[in-house]
């Protein structure tokens, strides 16, 4: 007999991201059911992180395996470190204002940069975890963030600098339109013309000719 747990149906917005290149390419080696279960939960937990690029604290990670899947620190830590192998996560100590500890990431080519900042301490990497992040500051200033605007708000993190995100923000509340079109129109043009005067100019992001391929939506575009 099939023994049932009572569950109720999803509901839009409560899913987690799980990347393609898991399922066809890792998850068929994998024997193990506590790393299966302790790999799923850190994806839950990584799609709804608001920090980019998006992290799981391990005295976090544990806690969740404990209440939510019944699984004791020592296997928790067991199925962690086999997906850490695996290369599904990679693993940094943080130490920065607010978080201290050992943190994973999801292993994304495209935020291996920005992990890496962290991982060595770089100034750049301690200043972006005192900044606002882009989830406070929509919050704040625009409104409830749905599910589709999280993943916006997200692309905007790992395109912008966060002090040009936050300017942005800034400038929307002066001339009173507080709406992500607007924001997001003034971001683009910065990238695109360069930040203000020529004062501003040497922080532009340079245009990138792989920037669809590599955003949310590189895995249906095709050079």
């Amino acid at each position: 007999m099939t023994y049932r747990v009572p569950y109720s149906a999803a509901q839009p917005g409560s899913f987690a991201q799980v990347p393609g290149a898991y399922v066809t390419q890792a998850v068929r080696q994998v024997g193990d059911l506590v790393e299966l279960k302790v790999t799923l939960l850190t994806f839950y937990l990584l799609s709804r992180s608001r920090e980019y690029p998006g992290y799981v604290m391990h005295a976090d990670l544990v806690l969740k395996a404990a209440t939510l899947l019944g699984i004791d620190e020592t296997a928790c830590v067991a199925g962690i470190g086999a997906a850490l192998e695996r290369g599904v996560f990679l693993k940094a100590q943080l130490q920065a204002e607010g978080v201290a500890g050992i943190a994973y990431f999801a292993n994304i080519e495209a935020d291996v940069e920005a992990i890496e900042q962290l991982k060595a301490g770089s100034s750049a990497g301690a200043s972006a975890l005192k900044t606002p992040n882009i989830f406070e500051l929509y919050e704040q200033n625009v409104g409830v963030i749905t599910p589709i605007m999280a993943e916006e708000l997200k692309d905007a993190q790992r395109t912008y600098p966060p002090e040009w995100i936050e300017d942005a923000f800034r400038e929307a509340v002066k001339g009173q339109k507080q709406n992500w079109k607007y924001i997001s129109r003034i971001l683009e043009r910065w990238r695109v013309e360069g930040r203000g005067s020529g004062a501003h100019r040497s922080g532009t992001v340079p245009d990138d000719p792989d920037k669809y391929v590599k955003g949310r939506y590189g895995r249906v575009v095709r050079r």
